[in-house]
């Protein structure tokens, strides 16, 4: 289903549908109170990680995915969600769309995998060789760029902001954002996590009923999750 902005009662139902979910979550390691400390919005890629990623195969991507029984109680899977959020006016700002909204041979990856839920999503993507670090670099700098943006839904201009989340490092680097589109009658909010290791990315998006208002233990967990999932898919 496409979204079709239209100030109306077909924008709710369409806000609805949107994606999936991710975002201010981390890995399930114990770190100490120093770790804590370093939190950051984003995690720092490895010199080692970014210089020699090998591409990953469609049984690992398969693996990463999270099942019916790593999401919080009351998510039911939603095979249909995962439709296009529009387009962003700002080219470098695109990616934050492009991350959370599930699409063909989204970001160049050679492969994709996804497993959606209707309050949230995944997708794991396949890169070739170090092309994953690639498309993340910079992403901290991208995010203050893009504080604010429009994105045009199927012909309507929406006003969108951009916001980092503190994320817990994982994988070879790991990133979080608040996107919130407005689209007039409703301002719909998406918490996003990213997290690449190696030639792989995972993201995971959940949407929320008012911006800012996703339950964070519960966002913290699955991110955990997600996090956990795909180092024991690369390394596997």
């Amino acid at each position: 289903m496409s979204v079709c902005v239209r100030r109306s009662a077909a924008v709710a139902l369409a806000a609805s549908s949107l994606l999936f979910a991710a975002a201010c979550g981390g890995s399930d390691s114990k770190g100490d109170k120093s770790a804590e400390k370093d939190t950051a919005k984003s995690s720092a890629p490895s010199a080692a990680a970014a210089g020699g990623a090998k591409s990953v195969t469609e049984a690992q991507l398969k693996a990463a995915l999270l099942a019916a029984n790593e999401v919080p109680a009351g998510w039911k899977a939603d095979p249909e969600a995962g439709d296009s959020v529009g387009k962003a006016d700002n080219r470098d700002c695109q990616k934050f769309l492009d991350l959370m909204q599930s699409q063909p041979a989204a970001l160049g990856a050679a492969a994709r995998q996804t497993s959606n839920f209707d309050n949230g999503g995944q997708q794991v993507f396949g890169f070739d060789a170090d092309k994953a670090a690639g498309y993340l670099k910079g992403f901290d700098a991208t995010v203050a760029q893009c504080a604010s943006f429009n994105v045009d839904m199927d012909g309507e201009k929406a006003p969108a902001t951009v916001k980092p989340l503190t994320v817990d490092k994982a994988g070879d680097e790991a990133h979080g954002y608040e996107l919130v589109i407005d689209m007039g009658p409703v301002k719909m909010g998406f918490d996003n996590y990213v997290v690449r290791k190696g030639a792989a990315l995972s993201t995971f998006s959940t949407k929320t009923k008012q911006p800012g208002a996703a339950p964070a233990a519960e966002f913290k967990t699955v991110t955990a999750t997600v996090a956990k999932k795909l180092d024991q898919a690369i390394k596997s």
